[in-house]
């Protein structure tokens, strides 16, 4: 019988960082879990990977998604969204992962009502919610009515595995360069970056994720009517070598995004020693903390003060400096998040 089963659903988008989590997540858990606990997956078709003989893999079934009381009947049953494609057995204990509300912004008024509804219903339900941060719980609780629920903070699960046989992409000219990483999306913020790269005209921008998107084309539009357009390059989805090799040489990691429950990419890039330069919203003062550089402004020339004061400051002692990046971002590890879960765990299984 399977005491406890995982969403990991959002795996059939592995290039989505709710895809990587939830890969990373059903793999960290079975290096730490007990098997008394006797774990399962909820998996999508397709799942490419390796399944392991420890744990038991379900294979989602699109009649689960309209009939929860067929589906299994676990006794912990854990969402990794907020928005699972696939509800729990409603005699199961029910934890619900929240990572933000950001369809508050990106979404009209109408959507957003829609989308809170949902919310709010999968809340209902939920014997125990958990929020990757104290920004995403402090928004949480400000638009979901929470009654005597329990909300408790677990940080992500943070790693860079080393690639020594990483090289240079092939696309990549051999000059210094700036590195983000994201899908396309408003909220990103990436078009206040192109200006940027006209106050460091011997430097390169490689912009790595998803651009098939809206965003992408305006994007695209504004590298054409750039003067150092031939310095900025769309490197669209990578794989794991090219983005171990980029976060290891870029000069600095560039990330003004306006809208993040967390920041998953700014915490891997400071695995690597790298400099992270951010935008003050969401949880990035969070997660970034006394170690990452802000930008108060959009303006350029107010970003590239910033942004080139850091790097003057980084030149003094470079390899110190790199190591304090890392021992900082080392708390954001995969083994402490897991723990916290395992600790809920065992508390609703008692």
């Amino acid at each position: 019988m399977v005491k406890l089963l995982v969403d990991i659903y959002k795996t059939n988008d592995l290039y989505s960082g709710l895809g990587q989590y939830s890969l990373n997540f059903a793999d960290e858990l079975m290096k730490y879990c007990p098997s008394t606990l006797e774990p399962g997956f909820l998996f999508p078709s397709g799942f490419p990977f390796p399944k392991d003989p420890g744990a038991e893999w379900i294979r989602a079934a699109f009649w689960q998604r309209y009939i929860p009381r067929l589906s299994p009947k676990p006794i912990i049953w854990h969402s990794l969204h907020q928005f699972p494609s696939h509800l729990p057995h409603p005699q199961s204990k029910f934890i619900l992962t929240v990572h933000d509300l950001n369809f508050l912004t990106e979404k009209s008024p109408a959507k957003a009502a829609k989308y809170m509804k949902i919310l709010q219903r999968n809340a209902d339900m939920a014997t125990a919610v958990t929020v990757i941060s104290d920004y995403t719980s402090k928004i949480f609780k400000e638009h979901v009515e929470t009654g005597n629920k329990e909300v408790i903070t677990i940080n992500d699960g943070v790693k860079l595995e080393p690639r020594p046989d990483a090289t240079m992409p092939h696309w990549l000219p051999e000059k210094p360069f700036f590195f983000s990483l994201s899908v396309f999306k408003e909220k990103k913020n990436f078009h206040s970056l192109i200006p940027l790269m006209d106050h460091f005209p011997d430097h390169l921008l490689v912009l790595g994720g998803n651009n098939q998107t809206a965003y992408g084309d305006s994007i695209r539009e504004m590298i054409r009517d750039s003067a150092v357009s031939e310095n900025i390059i769309l490197a669209g989805t990578l794989d794991e070598d090219e983005k171990y090799w980029l976060y290891k040489h870029c000069k600095a990691f560039l990330f003004p995004s306006l809208a993040e429950g967390f920041g998953l990419p700014v915490i891997e890039a400071m695995l690597a020693g790298k400099q992270v330069f951010l935008s003050r919203a969401g949880s990035l003062p969070e997660i970034g903390g006394v170690i990452a550089y802000y930008w108060d402004s959009f303006d350029a020339q107010s970003m590239a003060t910033v942004l080139r004061n850091g790097l003057e400051l980084r030149e003094k002692e470079p390899g110190l400096y790199s190591e304090e990046i890392k021992e900082y971002a080392s708390r954001f590890n995969w083994k402490h998040c897991i723990r916290q879960f395992l600790e809920l765990y065992d508390r609703l299984l008692s």
